[in-house]
């Protein structure tokens, strides 16, 4: 064990007087309406965070949950900016735009804070997974409470770090309370540290108020894990004074009396400790608080004095900036084509990217084995199961993995095997992949491409069939990409992979096994540009994904019929190429919208309102949609063929709009 002398010491005094401090001052902040939104303190909790924190280097990821400010000023975050950010002031760690739930200072290593419990412990597993593969002996560690035990992707991600060995440390803040419930009413396993036991991690638990037992416990863990030993989970037993949130009356608790608190106080009991080892006396614990005092309170005229964000902020920080389209012609190839099938293109460009970029990994379930349809046939045995990993049924997990894998240098590929199951891995995709950009002010961007299968017609039922692409195009931070065709996957796909942020790649498996003819030679897919697949005068037929090729055979039969329709393939959702449409349609005076998915509140609607507000006044009739009926996917086989939209429904509304 690393002996602690008196500068150690004094250094973790000093950090534990800044976070009580501190967090005592933001208290009654909130109270004078200058600190903002929810605030969870974490006073008497504080040796913990020092503990840790301060054994630990820049290069070491920690993320942190809603109760995340003393773990930021432990990990070096500037106690100005910090409060600033709680204060909603463009000087904050973020800009303003994260909050007290939110904080991220990726130079000391604080890869993020997360408002929803448990949901940080999958994106530390990811950071463990890039820094194992970059090799050295960084480690990550995340801290949560207790209440975050029950939820099913802590227990997924348990499962995963020991099956993976990752160098990960779990650190839980046991105070007893998940929220405004005490343990007894919520589980029956007492400690922490015996809910993970199934699943072979090393584990401890210790007295979470007295820092020097956390310093040692973690120590030893901190060693195991730079040696290629994780996972860990350290469990600390603490109290903390505070209620829930600030304004939490906290009924449900007794009270600790100011003698049992003289105790248990992690900063007095470190303190009598010292005297007695001789580290310092009465006076120099008088400095070590009023050097704290001083900080907080020049942090605090720094954050009044901090501007307020500007009002447009929020719009430029949706999206990191990409990198330009690839003007380049592609590499001349004679002008010939060639045979192939949409799901050969995928495995192609695939194993083509990985080639190019040794930081690109393949992660998902049975991807080393090829997947459900062979997608990634052949790429373990080129490039290893350390670049393409098998995964256990975990979505939540392993999406989180690749958002953290990909916020730490990585760039990840990762397979969920059907669209349906993307509703598991949603918060990792929705609250920490699609926000990481603008909450954490520009800090971290997430690489990340989830290839996903959707459509029906391959009679899977109402679980295996669905087209949820709308779904995904309502999140800021989510870009949404949908071939049509063999030809467009290895551009979309190369430009998906070089994106900086998560991109849902969308594809329909009754396109896999099609054969086409495509060019020899790829051609560059710049990610937001549509594709005129046939040109038209009478009528402009927008559809996605399967929906294109029963619009060209549409066309085809109206053309018998002397009307000439114009099709388009949007090829990307977000961002949509509104104004190729809109062109089009100040031609043809018509627009029909189709898609597979159900009409009702489907992506069709987005196109049909952005389309009558920027060209309505040369519609000649009102915008026809064709998609499913507000009902599951049928099973049997008469059923889905009579449910799914195809060319003659887009006849019809093509008529209909002639009409």
């Amino acid at each position: 064990m690393p002996r602690l002398g008196r500068k150690d010491a004094l250094g973790l005094l000093r950090t534990m007087w800044l976070i009580r401090l501190f967090e005592e001052r933001v208290g009654q902040l909130k109270r004078a309406d200058e600190v903002f939104g929810l605030i969870h303190l974490s006073v008497g909790q504080e040796g913990v965070a020092a503990a840790v924190c301060s054994q630990l280097r820049d290069d070491d990821a920690v993320y942190s949950g809603h109760r995340a400010h003393g773990h930021s000023l432990a990990k070096g975050a500037p106690v100005e900016r910090v409060l600033a950010e709680l204060m909603g002031r463009s000087d904050g760690l973020c800009g303003g735009l994260g909050g007290s739930m939110h904080l991220v200072d990726a130079e000391h290593g604080l890869m993020g804070a997360t408002g929803v419990v448990g949901g940080n412990v999958p994106l530390a597993l990811g950071s463990a997974l890039a820094a194992r593969l970059g090799g050295g002996d960084r480690v990550a560690v995340v801290f949560f409470g207790d209440g975050a035990v029950q939820a099913g992707h802590f227990n997924e991600s348990v499962n995963l770090a020991a099956l993976w060995g990752l160098p990960v440390i779990f650190v839980c803040e046991n105070n007893g309370f998940a929220e405004f419930t005490p343990r007894s009413a919520h589980t029956k396993v007492e400690r922490v540290s015996d809910v993970v036991a199934p699943y072979g991690v090393t584990r401890d638990t210790v007295d979470g108020n007295d820092v020097l037992a956390v310093r040692n416990g973690f120590a030893r863990f901190l060693k195991a894990a730079r040696n290629g030993e994780g996972p860990l989970l350290l469990e600390c037993l603490t109290h903390r004074l505070r209620g829930h949130y600030e304004g939490d009356p906290a009924h449900y608790r007794e009270a600790l009396a100011a003698e049992d608190w003289q105790e248990k106080d992690p900063i007095l009991r470190f303190q009598r400790h010292g005297v007695d080892a001789g580290w310092w006396d009465e006076q120099a614990l008088e400095a070590v608080a009023g050097e704290a005092r001083d900080a907080v309170e020049a942090a605090v005229d720094f954050a009044r004095a901090s501007p307020a964000p500007e009002p447009g902020t929020t719009r430029h920080l949706v999206y990191a900036p990409s990198p330009a389209p690839d003007g380049a012609a592609p590499a001349a190839g004679g002008g010939g084509t060639r045979q192939t099938t949409y799901l050969k293109e995928i495995t192609t460009a695939l194993a083509g990217a990985m080639r190019a970029d040794p930081q690109l990994v393949v992660i998902g379930e049975d991807v080393a084995e090829g997947g459900p349809y062979t997608a990634t046939a052949g790429l373990a045995e080129e490039f290893g199961t350390e670049r393409v990993i098998n995964t256990p049924i975990s979505e939540a997990a392993i999406c989180g993995v690749a958002v953290g894998a990909a916020q730490s240098g990585l760039r990840p590929v990762l397979e969920i095997m059907f669209i349906d199951f993307i509703t598991l891995a949603f918060d990792q995709l929705v609250n920490q992949a699609a926000k990481a950009y603008a909450m954490s002010g520009g800090q971290l961007s997430v690489p990340l491409v989830v290839r996903t299968q959707g459509g029906g017609g391959q009679r899977g039922g109402a679980q295996h069939s669905q087209s949820l692409e709308a779904w995904l195009t309502h999140v800021p931070g989510l870009k949404v990409v949908m071939p049509s065709r063999a030809a467009d996957v290895p551009g979309l796909l190369a430009s998906a992979i070089s994106d900086p942020n998560p991109v849902v790649f969308i594809e329909n498996k009754t396109l896999y096994f099609k054969r086409e003819e495509v060019p020899d030679e790829p051609e560059p897919v710049p990610i937001g540009s549509a594709r005129t697949v046939r040109a038209g005068d009478h009528v402009t037929i927008v559809a996605l994904s399967r929906m294109v090729g029963d619009a060209v055979a549409a066309a085809d039969r109206l053309a018998e019929q002397g009307v000439e329709a114009e099709v388009i393939d949007p090829r990307t959702l977000v961002p949509l190429d509104l104004d190729a449409i809109v062109e089009s349609v100040r031609r043809t005076n018509r627009l029909v919208v189709a898609h597979e998915a159900v009409e009702h509140g489907g992506f069709g609607a987005e196109i049909a309102a952005a389309v009558g507000a920027a060209a309505f006044d040369f519609l000649d009739a009102p915008i026809e949609r064709v998609g499913a009926p507000f009902a599951p996917v049928p099973f049997s086989p008469g059923l889905e063929d009579a449910y799914l939209p195809g060319s003659h429904e887009i006849h019809a509304a093509a008529l209909r709009a002639l009409a």
